[in-house]
């Protein structure tokens, strides 16, 4: 399956199912996009996980970082569920 703006499919049965981003690690969400902001004291790889299961590309935040990392409610997989912690590729 082939998705748009880097996101990926809802995870399949037996997949490893990524852990939350820690606490410290804000999400905030718009119609256009979800920014993630690291207030924490290391580097953190996050991803959105959206309500449906699908999961954005995985964002590399140094401490004191902010960036966009996934798309807005508006997209077309609904609100942002949460951050998960992720490997970059």
């Amino acid at each position: 399956m082939i998705l748009p703006l880097g996101l990926s499919a809802p995870a399949a049965a037996g997949d490893r199912i990524p852990g939350p981003a820690p606490a410290c690690v804000a999400m905030y969400e718009s119609w256009r996009y979800t920014d993630a902001a690291n207030n924490c004291a290391d580097t953190v790889d996050v991803m959105v996980v959206y309500q449906d299961g699908a999961t954005s590309l995985c964002s590399t935040l140094p401490p004191g970082a902010s960036s966009t990392v996934g798309e807005g409610y508006l997209g077309r997989h609904g609100h942002p569920d949460h951050l998960a912690v992720c490997e970059p590729s």
